[in-house]
């Protein structure tokens, strides 16, 4: 008699999600797929708790944590089960009682912030794990009497509360300015 035994799978990449690591660093949550209590030995009590994908756009390497566990409430009270795309900056707000706690602040709409993430998002869409920094391409030469084909409008993640999406990931001006972020 034969048996088809299965090898053990490999663990979950997850952890935890350490916000001190992360202060002021601007992160990008792929994907929220659990929000519940868990029992936290430190306070003795349940706290809500969320498993979610996540990217830390200062961090050099870029890369995707999948199934992270965060446990920090003012983090995970931002968000909801099933939520995808939550672009936002670790903070610290003082609590009623008067501690710090970290939170998920809102991203900056005055800077790069969505910018960042939109290249982000589509260097993994084209299998790239980090943007790498390039120089705007050359406009190549076209013949006087072909019109150019029209260009699909890129995607963009809106702004909050509803405001205007940012600027084209591909536009000369945008990719010189990833360029000069990325050599700091």
């Amino acid at each position: 008699m034969s048996f088809q035994f299965s090898k053990p799978t490999a663990p979950a990449m997850g952890g935890f999600f350490k916000p001190a690591e992360h202060d002021g660093h601007l992160i990008l949550i792929t994907q929220v797929y659990a929000i519940e209590d868990r029992y936290d030995q430190f306070k003795g009590k349940e706290v809500p708790a969320a498993t979610v994908d996540l990217v830390d756009l200062n961090d050099a390497a870029q890369e995707l944590r999948e199934g992270v566990l965060v446990t920090h409430t003012g983090i995970v009270n931002r968000l909801s089960a099933g939520q995808s795309l939550v672009l936002g900056r670790i903070g610290k707000a003082t609590t009623k009682s008067g501690f710090e706690a970290w939170v998920l602040e809102e991203y900056r709409e005055d800077s790069d912030d969505v910018v960042r993430a939109q290249a982000w998002m589509e260097a993994r869409e084209k299998g790239i794990t980090q943007p790498a920094p390039q120089a705007a391409p050359a406009p190549a030469p076209q013949p006087q009497q072909q019109t150019p084909a029209p260009q699909a409008p890129a995607a963009t993640l809106p702004a909050a509360g509803g405001g205007q999406a940012m600027a084209d990931p591909n536009d000369p001006a945008v990719q010189a300015l990833l360029q000069s972020l990325q050599q700091k």
